[in-house]
């Protein structure tokens, strides 16, 4: 299915007073179910970090430099969500297409997706 066919198929739903409800709903679950994917492929970039426990460290820890140690962890969290939404989002945009690489964002197509994509699309806060 195209994207616009999708698109079309969810403008005509939402059209009818029984499946806009219906239609929202499932949006809405969609849009769930991208977040919960994302978490968990955060998570998983997480535990793939190595760590040396506080513990294990041979040298004194200041309050200055457990303040950058904090900031650092922060800033590495803020990479793995923005990576985990980089690749959910690069799979689904890329969901009908053959030719796309990971690795190679000349393969990338980022106006395009699935029925999936197209339902997300359609959400307030992707319009906005």
């Amino acid at each position: 299915m195209t994207h616009e066919r999708a698109l079309e198929i969810i403008e005509r739903a939402q059209r009818d007073k029984y499946l806009a409800r219906e239609v929202d709903e499932l949006r809405e679950k969609c849009g769930q179910f991208i977040g919960d994917l994302m978490h968990e492929v955060g998570q998983e970039i997480a535990a793939k970090e190595r760590k040396i426990p506080v513990l294990l460290r041979n040298r004194e820890e200041s309050a200055i430099s457990l303040r950058s140690a904090a900031a650092h962890r922060e800033q590495r969290a803020r990479e793995r969500r923005e990576l985990a939404e980089a690749v959910v989002m690069g799979a689904l945009f890329n969901s009908g297409n053959p030719d796309w690489d990971p690795l190679d964002p000349a393969t990338y197509e980022t106006d395009r997706g699935g029925l999936l994509m197209a339902l997300l699309k359609t959400t307030r806060k992707w319009v906005e």
